[in-house]
């Protein structure tokens, strides 16, 4: 039988992010693990029920909504290799206590690690699953710094990551100006594998059911995230130049987006840490300190200064 994938869609407290569990008659490869236990506790009982072997378990990049939830993977699923690229391992590794730090938060609770799982480093950038070749490409940039994506030409699939979404809040937090016109062209050139489906790294329930329904329609495409991803940030970086306070930033932006409910807190953080003087404060409050949340591998802030 030809690659087939089935899209996990996690929480709300979750970020709605995604894996995407790919597999053949007997043999699967998942990619990306979950930010809270729960999620994966949840997407393993079906990945059981599945009966498939799971060989294989690919982390995208250091951020915890991809590999939080891997202990309890590989409790579930010990046989597996839990893998990634290595300067994705070399992230994790350098930002795993500052992250287990800024998300041990009432918000959670229990339901994150007290610490984190550090993946295998990849000999190579591709896996095998069934004899069809799963090929990897880093240093994209998307919601952070290194992320990867994953091409699966045997079925022409795309799983994006974070670098594409679709009805779900982007995450400009740890982006400044600059770097979101390199997000902007690594959005677009995704489209670069000619695929007949993108898999966004974030969306809504709406989009699992699309891509459930175009994977058994070969004469269907879903690329959508691609357009909405770079339509989201063009209209963002407006919003940030002309804003001048964190309400005024978040009005514009649900007002824009007024049906798009995953990961708008994002959108209060961002105002907060543009406008920490003028934001009110029913915004979502901040999970930790200025300065000292949202830091890249290095120890530093990639995201914008703030304009107040």
């Amino acid at each position: 039988m030809s690659l087939r994938y089935k899209v996990f869609l996690h929480s709300y407290l979750g970020f709605n992010s995604n894996s995407t569990f790919l597999y053949g008659e007997k043999d699967a490869i998942l990619i990306d693990a979950s930010q809270c236990l729960s999620d994966s506790h949840r997407m393993a009982a079906e990945i059981i029920l599945s009966r498939k072997n799971l060989t294989h378990i690919y982390v995208s990049h250091f951020h915890p909504d991809h590999h939080f939830g891997l202990e309890v993977l590989h409790h579930a699923f010990p046989n597996a290799k839990v893998v990634a690229l290595p300067q994705a391992v070399h992230d994790i590794v350098f930002t795993s206590s500052d992250k287990v730090d800024l998300w041990a938060i009432d918000r959670f609770g229990p339901d994150i690690p007290s610490r984190t799982f550090i993946p295998m480093p990849m000999r190579e950038p591709r896996l095998e699953l069934e004899g069809e070749e799963i090929l990897f490409y880093d240093d994209i940039e998307g919601d952070s710094i290194h992320n990867s994506i994953v091409w699966i030409p045997s079925i022409k699939v795309v799983c994006a990551t974070d670098v594409a979404f679709h009805d779900c809040h982007l995450w400009p937090i740890e982006s400044n100006v600059e770097r979101r016109k390199k997000w902007r062209k690594d959005i677009a050139s995704l489209l670069d594998f000619d695929p007949r489906i993108v898999i966004p790294g974030h969306c809504d329930a709406e989009k699992i059911q699309i891509l459930e329904e175009v994977q058994d329609d070969p004469t269907r495409t879903y690329t959508d995230c691609v357009k909405w991803s770079i339509d989201y940030l063009d209209y963002y970086e407006e919003v940030y130049n002309t804003a001048r306070t964190g309400a005024e930033m978040v009005d514009l932006m649900f007002k824009r987006y007024p049906h798009v409910k995953a990961e708008d807190f994002a959108i209060h953080w961002q105002a907060r840490l543009l406008f920490p003087h003028s934001s009110p404060d029913w915004l979502t409050p901040l999970p930790g300190k200025p300065g000292e949340i949202f830091l890249n591998p290095s120890g530093g802030y990639d995201g914008d200064p703030p304009k107040e």
